[in-house]
């Protein structure tokens, strides 16, 4: 019907907290109940916490979300935040009220005069559960937590009404503590209704869902609509499809009491994808012989999706999903926003990133979100709102399976025409009969609806029924490998894929959750929290840090944590092109979580934002649907060894490239060409991975030890991509001079300083803080402590100690070799003034101050501090010759004159397991 008939139900209600849960029992659906209670004004469409409505948040508050560790409850470093009068939790977001049971919400509604038979009450996003009373009369309820709560009302008088909302946001169904679709770890538990709030006037004969299913092999579609009516008698109608610069399609026929279904073709469709999201709209008229009695508009989008063997094919043509997770994280409203304009803003920075998928965890989106996806072009994975883990299971609760077939269907009959929704799955991670329950949703939804495909899980388990697989194997860092993870483990190189991993599953794979590297927090984000979710969390950090006195370093830390974020994530996102068997990935993600103990993983934060350090530009050189590879067996070289390396061209654009041309580029640090030349490449580059040849060439002679890029270009298309190796002389001096070199603070090491000479001590800088190359994976909290717990280095790269060992102010990969085997020293109880030239960063839950390589007077003589090993083997090690050279060349020249000074007694403590 016309929405000038629509009553909008927007603004002033009146709410009553029913905290013992006594209104049912006492009746508070009759408006003569309520008399003399307590009531909030509040403005829909909103919830209680935006209202600020409910009890203060306490260390007493019960939250829904598990937690991991109990360093909150249990160390004194967190003792300041525990107090209730100021209790800041680090775990994650936090809202200032919380209230948890049932709200009964009232509005006091005038019906204009009207010729309407009946009417329907619309409620878009309700959390959780709505019961409905009209003037004292039960209507129904709802428990649904993805589509609209729709209600058929009785007849309505002319003049005033009572409605009563029921809201409950207790845990209906026990979907898990941690589904995003309810925890505190995302959006949290929020009471109240968002989005469309309408009375809508609804003829005896009406409309019911209508859908359509594609073939995009023939440009149609078959639409099939349902007619219910709700007359005593049969009627004639006559359904009407019109389409713009067509003649309308008409199809009339009897209908008897009841529900009957129509079916129509739509011929001559233009096809949607990623490159080309032709959508059309679709107007549906359901007439009788005195008019329009109901109608619809639907904007459809024709296109197929398949699986064939290790590939996914959008409209024939074959599809690699780069993807990233969207967990629900709204901070300003905590409710996922229901106009527009927010997520074009979304989809426009995933595009600006080079992604053209999403995957939205273990919840579905409103239908504001489908339709900017239609016309961007996105590729959506949508997910009951079940994370059955931690904690709970599935069991032999049948309810509960037959909740979630329900809930499916639900959100199938509302956003199933969406071309952007491409996947669909069951929820996150399950636990429990998983395979018997879920094995038996996805074969049923394969064969009952071929518009997409359909997965048991995100993460698990990995079923023959399955259409594809979303598994966490094909990835650099699985979850407890820590150190033993290759990034880690295994010296740098760009040649390892996947593709034996993928032929262990059945069906294309697709990457569960790939990344999850961290950076150090941005504290200047912590004023665009201006909503109902405060940064508690980052006020901890940051005062954590000042307490440490490294407030100052902020900004560093994040920058310096930044590059190494990227650096992982480039790597890990060219391994997973490399594979040609692979069928996509979903990043964890391009955004922080700010939740399950917080997760800093993003490269833009919680408010989809750039932090200063990577722009889509630079990510989209290796994350994009056109991106050059070079398999590199190694980054270090001397001078005259050959560099070979596999150029490839992983091509996913909207057409084949007839002749790549690709030229590449040798350069110095100061952008300086080395050597160049283009690659002999003649055969056509279709969709999928290519091999486009070998380049060979000689490592020149340079002057001392350097950094080189290796840059490819590729002309049409305009493509680029880079890669750094590091060249260092066959030989160095390695002759320690006057420079006492100690592997033990003896006597010998405290006599030397005190008679005024020159000490380098390599100390096992042994401490409870695990040092990696890589960035923290997910976070030390939820993880309970895995290593890595560091996130990059600080490099004071303009020290004259590095005057012959090449290095930016952050680590890059030649520091790999440095830092495996390497120990970080904690300096926390040192004089803050002590400024080390190498400084691992800590994670942000301790931020201990840390250093690998520092420098200090101890009375008259001179102090030179290592913890990485650059003695052992240097023969086959390179880098660590290159920088025990540096530090020996240093420590014998006038410029070593350190600023700081220690005493014996504080050295003596920082390497106390090492006195001799």
């Amino acid at each position: 019907m016309s929405d000038k008939k629509k009553i909008d139900l927007h603004g002033q209600w009146q709410v009553f907290l029913d905290a013992e849960d006594r209104g049912n029992a006492e009746k508070w659906y009759e408006p003569a109940s309520l008399a003399g209670k307590h009531a909030h004004p509040i403005s829909f469409p909103g919830s209680l916490e935006l209202a600020g409505i409910g009890n203060p948040v306490t260390s007493k508050t019960d939250w829904v979300g598990s937690r991991f560790g109990d360093e909150f409850l249990k160390d004194p470093l967190y003792e300041p935040y525990r107090a209730d009068d100021d209790f800041r939790f680090p775990y994650w977001l936090q809202p200032e009220t919380r209230f948890t049971g049932s709200a009964w919400y009232v509005k006091h509604i005038t019906i204009p005069k009207h010729d309407t038979s009946s009417w329907q009450l619309v409620l878009e996003r309700p959390h959780w559960e709505t019961s409905v009373w009209v003037n004292g009369v039960f209507v129904g309820s709802c428990d649904s937590l993805s589509v609209p709560h729709r209600y058929d009302l009785p007849a309505l008088e002319d003049g005033e009404v009572v409605l009563v909302i029921r809201v409950d946001n207790r845990m209906i169904w026990d979907v898990g503590p941690n589904a995003h679709s309810i925890s505190d770890q995302t959006q949290g538990p929020w009471n109240g209704i968002v989005g469309q709030l309408a009375l809508v006037p609804v003829s005896t004969l009406s409309l019911g869902v209508v859908s359509v299913y594609p073939n995009s092999k023939r440009r149609a579609a078959l639409c099939t609509a349902r007619v219910d009516n709700h007359e005593e008698q049969e009627t004639s109608v006559t359904l009407q499809i019109t389409r713009a610069g067509r003649e309308p399609s008409t199809l009339t026929r009897s209908v008897e009491p009841g529900t009957a279904i129509f079916h129509m073709e739509l011929d001559e469709m233009p096809l949607w994808d990623e490159y080309d999201p032709n959508l059309e709209d679709v107007h549906v008229l359901l007439k009788t012989d005195e008019g329009v009695v109901d109608e619809k508009t639907l904007q459809i989008g024709l296109r197929s999706v398949e699986s064939k063997g290790k590939q996914l094919f959008v409209n024939g043509n074959q599809t690699f999903l780069r993807g990233t997770v969207e967990c629900c994280v709204f901070p300003k409203t905590g409710h996922p926003p229901m106009e527009e304009g927010y997520w074009e803003y979304l989809f426009s920075q995933s595009k600006a990133y080079g992604l053209n998928h999403i995957r939205f965890h273990s919840w579905c989106p409103p239908e504001a979100a489908f339709r900017v996806a239609d016309r961007m072009g996105f590729y959506l994975q949508v997910e009951c709102p079940i994370w059955k883990n931690q904690g709970v299971a599935y069991d032999e609760n049948k309810a509960f399976d037959d909740w979630l077939f329900t809930e499916s269907e639900r959100i199938v009959a509302e956003y199933g025409n969406h071309p952007s929704f491409l996947l669909f799955a069951s929820g996150n991670e399950p636990d429990g009969r998983d395979k018997e329950v879920l094995g038996l949703w996805a074969s049923t939804w394969n064969q009952r609806d071929a518009r997409r495909l359909h997965t048991s899980a995100s993460g698990w388990p990995a079923l023959e029924e399955n259409a594809y697989q979303v598994v966490p194997e094909p990835r650099v860092q699985a979850w407890g490998e820590e150190l033993a993870s290759r990034i880690n483990a295994k010296a740098p190189e760009t040649c390892s894929d996947y593709t034996a991993i993928c032929e262990k599953y059945p069906g294309p794979v697709v990457t569960h959750e790939m990344g999850q590297w961290c950076v150090f927090p941005d504290f200047s984000e912590m004023k665009e929290y201006t909503g109902y979710l405060k940064p508690r969390n980052f006020e901890v950090f940051a005062d954590i840090l000042s307490r440490r006195g490294l407030a100052g370093q902020a900004g560093q830390f994040l920058q310096a944590s930044g590059f190494q974020q990227v650096l992982c994530y480039k790597e890990e996102i060219e391994a997973a092109l490399r594979t040609g068997n692979l069928s996509g990935f979903q990043l964890l993600a391009l955004t922080d979580f700010p939740g399950q103990g917080t997760a800093l993983e993003g490269v833009l934060n919680t408010f989809w934002q750039e932090k200063g350090y990577c722009s889509g530009p630079q990510f989209r050189r290796f994350c994009s649907d056109i991106v050059l590879l070079a398999r590199l067996p190694r980054r270090y070289y001397t001078a005259g060894e050959t560099l070979v390396a596999d150029i490839e061209l992983a091509n996913f654009g909207s057409r084949a490239i007839e002749q790549p041309k690709v030229t590449w580029r040798l350069s110095d640090e100061k952008g300086n060409q080395v050597q160049g030349g283009s690659l002999p490449t003649d055969q056509p580059a279709g969709r999928g991975l290519h091999s486009l040849a070998t380049l060979s060439l000689s490592i020149p002679e340079l002057t001392g030890a350097q950094k080189l890029t290796l840059s490819l270009t590729l002309e049409d298309p305009r493509r680029e991509n880079e890669w750094d190796i590091w060249v260092f002389p066959e030989e160095v001096k390695l002759d320690a001079g006057d420079v006492v070199v100690a592997d033990r603070w003896d006597e010998e090491s405290r006599k030397a300083l005190l008679e005024g000479g020159k000490v380098l001590l390599l100390a096992s800088g042994e401490s409870d803080v695990a040092l990696g190359f890589s960035s923290v994976f997910w976070n030390t909290s939820w993880t309970g402590g895995q290593a890595p717990h560091t996130l990059g280095m600080v490099v004071d790269a303009e020290h004259p100690v590095f005057s012959k060992f090449p290095t930016e102010n952050h680590s890059d990969w030649q520091w790999w070799e440095l830092v495996h085997g390497g120990s970080a020293m904690v300096l926390d109880d040192l004089p803050h003034e002590l400024s080390p030239m190498v400084q691992p960063i800590d994670t942000w839950f301790r931020s201990h101050k840390l250093g690998l390589l520092f420098e200090c007077m101890i009375g008259p003589g001179k102090l030179m501090v290592c913890s990485m090993d650059v003695t052992s083997d240097l023969e086959h090690r390179t880098v660590a010759r290159q920088l025990y050279h540096a530090i020996l060349s240093y420590m014998q020249s006038n410029q070593f004159a350190p600023k700081s000074r220690l005493t014996v007694e504080e050295i003596g403590l920082l390497v106390r397991n090492e006195e001799a």
